[in-house]
């Protein structure tokens, strides 16, 4: 599957999406991970939330949640 993939280091799509408020650790913004699917009109379509810095969706629901809204 051809996804393109964004990397964030500067949280302006959790800003632009008004996701989530960062919080701080060593004097520094973070934010939990966050995946988000996003259609080519810029609409959230799917969000995923880690509870902790090492929670991330494995590939199988990412795969899953693309392959739903791919069949809609």
């Amino acid at each position: 599957m051809d996804v393109p993939l964004l990397a964030d280091p500067g949280s302006s799509v959790h800003e632009a999406y008004g996701l989530i408020k960062p919080y701080h650790f060593h004097n520094r913004d973070m934010y939990l991970p966050t995946t988000m699917l996003i259609d080519k009109k810029g609409t959230l379509r799917w969000l995923y939330i880690g509870k902790r810095n090492s929670d991330r969706p494995n590939l199988k629901l990412i795969t899953e949640q693309l392959e739903k809204l791919n069949s809609e």
